[in-house]
């Protein structure tokens, strides 16, 4: 009997508000402190890999198609620049929707 007891007390975290003042949103693992700098690591860990993994092979292959659409003649030319001005304009897209 009194293992019960002892057990009971060890179940009960001293930061916590009892039972019947807990509401029925309370997550004990939200209470958790994180610090700023752990998490400014995290979002610029995120955006890098973001980048590399995502915007920049999308950016490329969307170059790589307008090019060929201009180049079949889908897509009509600058008669000054050539394809430069839609195959940029192309790049820039997917990079800047990423951030």
């Amino acid at each position: 009997m009194a293992s019960a007891s002892t057990r009971g007390n060890q179940d009960k975290d001293p930061h916590l508000p009892p039972p019947s003042k807990q509401s029925l949103l309370f997550c004990p693992k939200s209470k958790l402190h994180i610090h700023r700098a752990e998490i400014s690591k995290i979002m610029r860990e995120c955006q890098e890999e973001s980048f590399w993994k995502r915007a920049l092979p999308f950016s490329l292959v969307s170059m790589l198609v307008t090019q060929g659409l201009v180049y079949q003649g889908y897509l009509a030319a600058n008669p000054r620049f050539g394809s430069l001005p839609k195959v940029a304009r192309t790049a820039c897209l997917p990079v800047r929707n990423a951030k």
